[in-house]
């Protein structure tokens, strides 16, 4: 029984001691250029934010436990965190090394070094507390630890936050000559990095006052407010722009993360067309910008915490709201849509990459470590491309339309021109008509007395300048009012149709005209002809008259015939309605001799 009671006395002690036991140390001349001490420490969580360095060590029962992950990571909580490792060095020269806590943007970072239970350094500092706090001048918290040979040295870190959000943080140990590879080479990378953010925001702005498309200022948008918000996440913008304001850099944070969601949705809503082709995952993108909006009165409040508890599912349920319509978009067969989602891919890739490597699901490495920033380069590379691409596309849609306005211009300019052609063809036509309608008797079909005084003076003037002979003829139907008395106006019109149409088929010669002056009147008029020669021709056109052979029982010769009288000259004197007169008064003379005969 006594052994039995021993043996449980034993086993008791054993676990007593064992949950009180220190941590392994870290024997310095493991350390390589880098280490990671996430697995190798002991973390105790401080509900009542109470416990200071000194009830720590006075209490050697507290509930210590084994940190699980390379990464420390306690995400809301409203307690307080103390962590614990030891150092030794096991070699026989004095060392020096950094320890990182690799994380911008933790509010608290106190750091105790302890020696065989006496504190021999103490080092407040941290997100929340002035940047010349810091041992080093870094963009997160450095220690530098001296270690005497042979020194074991017991390194205890206080976190806590100012309400309630605790970063992820990585617990690295660099020697000197690895931390200074790792400043120059993040150095470089943060400086293209930035450099190519600034380059594009620049070139996209420049081209958004060039073109005033408002999709290119939503870019520059999501582009600056991604820039603030690095600047702040990676403690780059503490360190060189605002070291003195703490509060600032965190303040600015919690803007600058609904900016980007608001900036990229407006973007991404431009760019996919959605309310034109996703017009129900438009709606729902509209709603979530409406809430995310509210999102920076916290952040300006200074309730970081709360600001993130409510922005970062808003946020999630944005990118997969844009990443469903893009797909849509892209399988519908809008190719601007393709090279969205290729770029959103991106910065999702590496942040999944981030979040993994947050909870210790990947192992770090570079590409690892700045994954979140890779992604989100190729994203913001990708998306000029898309814009290029799309300004493009633009430029042929433009291009193309313009072709199809100028081929419709064209047509219409050709069918304007044919119409032209056309109505100025039926206008010249209609001119031709009403001229010769106007110089035409509408009877007879032959020059009407207008005509013949417009171009007897123009005959009678032409022949007095070319010393030419003119004969002027008039033509009257013998009685032709008992004609009309006896066979009315009806069938005197056709007569006076039928006398016009004889004596206009011997009226050939382009210097002979006929017309009709009166009633029953006609004039000849004949150029260049000798008195004999017009002489004849007129009694060709009286004997052409006879030979239609009318009936005219009131006319002497029983059928319808006309008297002639014809005035000729052979140099122009005077005016031309003297050269009229004489052949109406041999007309007269005509008439009185019986009719039917020819007088001059």
């Amino acid at each position: 029984m006594r052994l039995l009671l021993r043996l449980c006395t034993c086993l008791a002690c054993w676990f007593v001691l064992t949950g009180w036991a220190a941590p392994a140390a870290i024997a310095l001349s493991a350390v390589a250029d880098a280490s990671s001490l996430g697995l190798r420490a002991e973390v105790l969580e401080d509900k009542t934010r109470a416990l200071g360095i000194a009830d720590v060590l006075a209490a050697p029962d507290l509930p210590w436990r084994a940190n699980g992950t390379e990464v420390l990571n306690f995400s809301f909580s409203r307690s307080a965190y103390w962590v614990h490792l030891r150092l030794h060095n096991d070699t026989a020269a004095p060392l020096t090394r950094l320890l990182e806590t690799a994380s911008a943007l933790q509010d608290v970072v106190d750091l105790h070094v302890v020696h065989r239970g006496q504190i021999t350094e103490t080092v407040a500092t941290g997100d929340r507390r002035p940047f010349a706090n810091r041992p080093l001048p870094y963009r997160y918290p450095v220690f530098p630890l001296a270690v005497a040979p042979g020194q074991t040295l017991d390194l205890y870190l206080r976190l806590d936050t100012h309400d309630g959000l605790f970063e992820a943080m990585p617990l690295v140990l660099r020697t000197p000559q690895g931390f200074l590879r790792h400043s120059q080479t993040e150095s470089v990378a943060f400086g293209a990095y930035y450099g190519a953010i600034v380059a594009l925001l620049l070139y996209n702005l420049l081209l958004f006052a060039l073109v005033r498309d408002g999709l290119f200022l939503k870019y520059v948008l999501y582009l600056a407010a991604y820039l603030t918000w690095n600047l702040c996440f990676t403690g780059i913008g503490f360190h060189y722009l605002w070291p003195g304001a703490p509060d600032l850099n965190n303040q600015m944070l919690a803007v600058a993360v609904p900016l980007i969601f608001v900036a990229l949705t407006a973007f991404s809503a431009s760019y996919l067309q959605t309310r034109a082709r996703a017009p129900r995952l438009h709606l729902t993108m509209v709603g979530l910008v409406v809430l995310c909006t509210l999102q920076p009165i916290t952040g300006l409040l200074d309730f970081y915490a709360a600001t993130f508890i409510t922005i970062l599912p808003i946020g999630a349920a944005m990118l997969v709201v844009q990443m469903i319509a893009a797909v849509r978009i892209a399988v519908a067969g809008y190719r601007p849509a393709r090279f969205y989602v290729l770029a959103s891919s991106a910065l999702a890739l590496g942040a999944l990459v981030t979040f993994l490597k947050v909870f210790d699901l990947v192992p770090s490495s570079p590409l690892v470590e700045y994954s979140l920033n890779i992604g989100s380069a190729l994203e913001f590379i990708l998306l000029a491309l898309a814009l290029a691409d799309k300004m493009n596309q633009l430029k042929a849609e433009k291009l193309a339309a313009e072709q199809q306005a100028l081929a419709v211009q064209t047509a219409l300019a050709q069918d304007l021109d044919r119409k032209v052609h056309e109505r100025t063809q039926a206008l010249e036509l209609a001119n031709a008509q009403l001229q010769t309608a106007a110089i035409t008797d509408a009877l007879t079909g032959i020059y009407n007395r207008r005509y013949f005084d417009t171009l007897l003076r123009r005959e009678f003037n032409r022949c007095m300048r070319q010393q030419a002979s003119l004969a002027l003829c008039v033509i009257d139907i013998d009685n032709f009012k008992k004609y009309n008395d006896r066979f009315g106006h009806q069938q005197g019109d056709e007569a006076l149709k039928a006398v016009a149409q004889a004596l206009a088929q011997r009226v050939q010669r382009s210097t002979d005209h006929l017309f009709r002056v009166g009633g029953e009147e006609f004039v000849v008029l004949m150029a260049g002809q000798t008195r004999a020669s017009a002489m004849g021709h007129l009694e060709i056109l009286r004997l052409a008259v006879q030979a239609l052979a009318m009936p005219h029982p009131d006319n002497p010769a029983q059928v319808v015939t006309v008297s002639c009288g014809m005035a000729w000259s052979e140099v122009m004197q005077g005016e031309p309605d003297a050269l009229y007169a004489q052949a109406d008064q041999a007309l007269y003379r005509a008439k009185q001799a019986g009719r039917n005969q020819s007088a001059q």
